[in-house]
């Protein structure tokens, strides 16, 4: 080593992809919403491209459709689409954040049964099993955790405000209708012995629904999830009716649904709805796929 011009060596840092974001955990929120519109796009394309193939042949025999599977057909538009999820799903995995990762295959999941059949629904289960392998063999040696550990640092201290916060949220009526205030948690963390009375990071709850019952109260929370409810229905009346005159319309709509079911998994353990890049990117696809039911569709 010496002759090599070695000075010393050690185990190199793990890192975690953060793109052009300052952290990662929101670098991997917005890639999981935005990897679940291209494949929401992915597989309308894939819907209209068969349709294009069964009206070209003239007797509509989904047996001559040239794809993957019968009925379906691959155009460039298709190839472009499916090497962008590819990729935005590397990304992901390369964040090494395991609650967007987890949601992601949520939303991959709905997104794929809600848009095809169960022969693709069977490919993708079966395609995710080694990903998921893999996946689970990269965080154990990035973070040197398992994808569920409770002795995890990042586990137990979750454990510790979720409890913390809880009781903040019960203490008194005024609390549990209001809450105690937008940040109070960071004013007023030693007066109420917070973070493991201070020897925990300072922080959030990590958890979207606790976040909003501690400082806004229960009635912010119910109205939060109405709102939520509200538009998830919206998209799903609008999938089922299927009215769409356009692929890209469709893909919108599906690719909407499936990050917002993620984004709801995800927030369960982090606060997506206070991180204000993620929440931009959330209400971006809800205007745009609400906008599509609305004026190009009813």
């Amino acid at each position: 080593l010496e002759r090599l011009g070695v000075g010393n060596w050690k185990k190199s840092r793990n890192w975690r992809s953060t793109g052009f974001f300052g952290h990662y955990v929101t670098y991997a929120e917005v890639v999981q919403l935005v990897a679940s519109l291209t494949l929401g796009l992915f597989i309308a394309s894939l819907g209209i491209a068969a349709g294009k193939h069964r009206k070209n042949n003239g007797d509509g025999d989904q047996n001559k459709a040239v794809g993957l599977l019968r009925g379906f057909s691959i155009s460039p538009v298709s190839i472009a689409l499916f090497i962008s999820v590819l990729l935005m799903s590397l990304a992901l995995l390369l964040t090494a954040t395991r609650a967007p990762q987890g949601a992601f295959l949520v939303s991959a999941f709905l997104i794929v049964s809600i848009g095809t059949g169960r022969k693709v629904l069977l490919l993708l289960v079966a395609l995710l099993i080694p990903v998921i392998i893999i996946g689970a063999l990269y965080l154990q040696q990035s973070r040197e955790t398992g994808f569920f550990d409770l002795s995890d640092a990042s586990t137990t201290w979750r454990l510790t405000v979720y409890r913390e916060g809880f009781e903040l949220w019960t203490k008194n009526a005024r609390h549990f209708l209001v809450g105690v205030g937008m940040d109070s948690i960071k004013r007023y963390a030693a007066e109420w012995h917070l973070f493991d009375d201070g020897r925990l990071p300072m922080g959030h709850y990590h958890s979207t629904p606790l976040q909003l019952l501690v400082e806004r109260g229960f009635p912010a929370l119910i109205f939060w999830l109405w709102v939520f409810w509200a538009y998830v229905l919206k998209l799903f009346k609008a999938l089922r009716a299927n009215p769409f005159r356009d692929w890209k319309d469709r893909g919108i709509v599906l690719g909407s649904l499936g990050g917002a079911i993620g984004f709801f998994t995800s927030g369960l353990v982090h606060y997506n709805l206070g991180d204000a890049e993620v929440a931009m990117v959330f209400y971006l696809l809800m205007a745009l796929s609400v906008f599509i039911i609305l004026e190009r569709v009813e």
